[in-house]
């Protein structure tokens, strides 16, 4: 169905008529945004931001570990995956609303707020399911925590994107995101260890490991300026 869909979509697309954009001055991105990396030298908030941001990727290498624990702990149940799916839509639904008024006052307190709940989603998760061996056979117990984990992401995304474009201000933006999206990107690689990790300790210790992230990277925002 899935497949289905993306070929529709796809279909959709090619029907769009597109014009020929504007391409003098224009540089491969990659290779820029490498040459500017001296920006996280040269800028502290700059840098204090993207230390931040790495932190709270969090939110993101979380959620494929609720649902391992969950796989683990209910013997793989079916019933499981279709609620991760119905949390996930609904935790987008219906925390976009507030996240956006929220990040009107303050982006940085939203990237405090959600950081710090991505975290103690994680670190309550484990602690339930190692203290009480029937909620960790819950089938209902694991799309609950992944829809609070999916809310707090969506406050994470939005946060963060809101802090740089205020911070960055006319041209630097464009400096600002494609710096900061390479350095996210390089650690996303990095995080693959973090997959290999789970091999060699339980997936609740990853859990507790990423929780920690979020905690940090919480404590980080809190140390951000302020922006108007």
């Amino acid at each position: 169905m899935a497949g289905g869909l993306w070929l529709l979509a796809a279909g959709a697309y090619a029907l769009i008529r597109e014009y020929p954009g504007a391409t003098e001055g224009g540089v491969n991105a990659f290779r820029d945004a490498l040459g500017r990396l001296d920006l996280l030298r040269t800028e502290a908030d700059f840098r204090s931001f993207v230390l931040a941001r790495s932190l709270l990727l969090c939110s993101a290498l979380s959620a494929p570990f609720f649902i391992q624990l969950a796989h683990q702990n209910t013997a793989g149940a079916l019933l499981v995956l279709g609620l991760f799916v119905i949390a996930d839509g609904l935790a987008s639904l219906l925390s976009a609303p507030f996240w956006g008024r929220f990040a009107d006052i303050s982006s940085r307190r939203v990237m405090i707020v959600a950081g710090a709940a991505a975290g103690l989603t994680g670190l309550a998760l484990v602690t339930l399911t190692t203290l009480s061996p029937v909620l960790a056979g819950s089938q209902w117990l694991y799309p609950v925590f992944f829809f609070l984990l999916a809310v707090a992401h969506a406050g994470v995304r939005l946060g963060r994107k809101t802090y740089i474009v205020d911070l960055a201000g006319g041209n630097r933006r464009t400096d600002y995101v494609s710096v900061s999206n390479t350095v996210i990107g390089l650690l996303l690689l990095v995080a693959g260890g973090i997959g290999a990790l789970a091999s060699l300790v339980s997936t609740p210790a990853v859990i507790l490991l990423l929780a920690g992230m979020g905690l940090a990277g919480a404590l980080l925002s809190a140390r951000l300026r302020e922006l108007d």
